[in-house]
């Protein structure tokens, strides 16, 4: 069963976070959200995920710490919304625009395969972000990042992809948080390139075929 297919891996990444020293938490509580991020030293939040600038409700989005002793010392974002009929490039230049464009156009192209392949129901993830002291262990960081996987699956489990951008420096990390599809180049931003965001960024996504593929072939599990 599906169900048991998400506890018997989550279990078994908890166990592996566990045993390397670290723990995981979830949080969709957002009067506390922002004093634990604060906690993880990460002094910038993108428009996307900003607790100032957006009316998140519980089931709309939620963080994941990592923990250690009890203290945040990293974390993840995760917020799911339903395009319906509308295509993901149109809302990139639609949100991009009024988040960093002060309403004129942010974007100045969108690659094709953006829209062509995803769409639908979907799961952006963003401002992952660990301390100093947590980084360096690719076991911690593959593992936190498949557990905070499973988790939006577990809230959202109707979702067609699972999508992130990443540095382009960092894409071998993509096979390490799990995801199976990415484009480089994806968007190409009006000069000068907004804060957070660089037309050398890749665009990594994990489709829901392909997460329950890797779920129940136990692959999501095996580091």
């Amino acid at each position: 069963m599906i169900q048991n297919d998400l506890v018997v891996q989550s279990a078994a990444l908890l166990e592996r976070l566990n045993g390397l020293g670290f723990d995981i938490l979830a949080e969709d509580d957002f009067e506390v959200i922002q004093a634990k991020v604060t906690h993880t030293g990460k002094e910038w939040q993108s428009p996307m995920f900003s607790l100032m600038r957006n009316d998140f409700t519980r089931g709309s989005a939620f963080w994941a710490f990592l923990m250690k002793d009890d203290v945040e010392v990293g974390g993840v974002a995760a917020r799911y919304y339903d395009l319906r009929s509308e295509s993901l490039e149109s809302y990139l230049h639609r949100t991009s625009s009024a988040q960093y464009g002060g309403g004129d156009p942010a974007i100045e192209s969108i690659a094709k395969p953006v829209s062509e392949n995803i769409g639908g129901r979907l799961v952006y993830f963003g401002e992952l972000y660990f301390t100093k002291a947590a980084r360096g262990n690719i076991k911690v960081l593959s593992t936190f990042a498949r557990l905070s996987v499973i988790l939006a699956a577990m809230s959202w489990p109707d979702f067609d992809w699972l999508y992130a951008f990443i540095p382009k420096e960092q894409i071998r990390f993509a096979d390490a948080y799990g995801f199976t599809y990415r484009l480089p180049k994806a968007i190409t931003w009006k000069d000068p390139e907004p804060l957070g965001r660089r037309n050398s960024h890749v665009l990594i996504a994990l489709s829901k075929s392909d997460f329950w593929h890797l779920l129940s072939s136990g692959e999501l599990s095996e580091l």
